[in-house]
């Protein structure tokens, strides 16, 4: 009987020892189903804004549908662009079109004071001030391989309000495939008419041409060729009515690659198309756009830099006369227009330029002067914001002359 007080109180210090387990486990328990009803909490959080942006997107589905209904004149491949929105955007076209295309262009505003000294009549005076050029550039990056180019060009005295000057669509002409093809609505290039004057060259007025045209050429480090046909207005007689593509040419420019030449380069291009009266003046100087024959051109350019110097030059002619009574402006005397223009520039310090020039031109009577010189100074006085002034003077073959003085603000973007 002694021993069961020892046992008992075995016992019951055995059940003081298991009482803190117990209660552990049971709190260990309670710990666990809490985090495990927290995690459903989030869970059915989660479902309803999944659920309730399913139903945004939905009604914006829905919307987009009935507006697209609602505006039946709208062409059927922007509704189905729109109906695409929240799956298949091509890309580009809208949340990529900053990386697809650039934007540039230029605005230029004049004020000029010209005097004609009449041989025969006297001085005349006029003075203007005008927005002379307000040009916009885009250019989309389609693919690595093709890009498509619009410029919008306004310019004083145009008949249109605003012009689509250009818009071409371009192959090629990467860096590792130089081969390229150009169509569209293009200056084909039988003249570079580089300048450093406000006013354009000689050559420029007399001879440059533009059209729709399909070019194929070669651009690399140091030479680009190309070749191109299109239809001009101006025609044979023995084409009326003009229905045929009746006009090529082909050009060779070589040029040395930036860092080739130390503080320099060289340059040098020859240029020839079949028909030279599809200039935009000569072609307006050809009575009903028919000629017997037509008359072949011929350029030449050349350019070189080196250090604060530079020169460039370039000729351009007729190949051949143009008949009594073909050309307006001459009556009817024959003619074989040409002209040539020649620049040098220094640049002494950084944002100033001073250049002189030189031009000639033969067979242009008196539509314009047969020799012109002059000087221009340019001052880039803030970026992108340039000033220039320039003074030419001009001399006619019936004695006439002119002095004109040009003031020019432009900036580029």
């Amino acid at each position: 009987m002694k021993a069961l007080p020892s046992k008992i109180l075995i016992l019951a210090m055995g059940l003081l020892l298991a009482a803190p387990t117990l209660a552990f486990s049971a709190d260990t328990t309670s710990e666990a189903m809490m985090r495990e009803l927290q995690a459903l909490k989030a869970k059915v959080s989660e479902l309803e804004q999944k659920l309730d942006k399913a139903q945004e997107d939905a009604k914006k589905a829905n919307d987009v549908a009935m507006e697209a209904r609602a505006t039946s004149g709208r062409s059927l491949k922007a509704s189905q662009e729109l109906s695409r929105t929240r799956e298949e955007l091509p890309k580009g076209l809208f949340s990529e079109a900053g990386k697809r295309l650039k934007f540039y262009g230029a605005v230029e505003v004049e004020a000029n004071w010209e005097r004609m000294s009449r041989n025969k009549k006297g001085d005349e005076n006029n003075s203007d001030i005008s927005l002379a050029t307000a040009e916009l550039f885009v250019e989309a990056a389609i693919n690595k391989y093709v890009t498509g180019v619009m410029h919008f060009l306004w310019e004083e005295g145009s008949t249109e309000p605003v012009d689509i000057d250009e818009a071409f669509i371009l192959l090629g002409q990467t860096d590792d495939v130089p081969w390229y093809l150009m169509a569209g609505r293009i200056y084909p290039a039988v003249g570079l008419f580089e300048s450093y004057f406000i006013s354009d060259p000689i050559t420029k007025e007399l001879f440059e041409t533009q059209d729709s045209a399909v070019e194929i050429g070669y651009s690399a480090d140091w030479i680009n060729i190309g070749a191109g046909i299109f239809n001009s207005n101006v025609h044979e007689f023995s084409d009326d009515p003009d229905n045929m593509i009746n006009t090529y040419y082909a050009r060779a420019q070589f040029s040395t690659p930036e860092g080739v030449l130390p503080d320099g380069s060289i340059a040098a291009g020859v240029a020839y198309i079949n028909n030279i009266a599809s200039s935009s003046f000569l072609s307006e100087q050809v009575p009903d756009d028919q000629l017997s024959e037509l008359v072949g051109g011929l350029s030449f350019m050349a350019s070189a830099s080196w250090k604060m110097l530079a020169l460039q030059a370039e000729y351009i002619t007729a190949l051949d006369e143009f008949k009594q009574g073909e050309l307006e402006y001459a009556g009817e005397h024959k003619a074989k227009p040409w002209a040539l223009n020649v620049e040098l520039a220094v640049m002494p310090w950084d944002q100033w330029t001073f250049a002189a020039k030189y031009g000639k031109a033969g067979d242009v009577f008196e539509e314009f002067p047969e020799t012109r010189w002059g000087a221009v100074a340019s001052w880039e006085f803030l970026p992108d914001t340039v000033l220039s002034l320039e003074y030419l003077h001009g001399d006619y073959t019936n004695d006439d002359s002119s002095d004109t003085i040009t003031s020019q603000l432009a900036i580029a973007f």
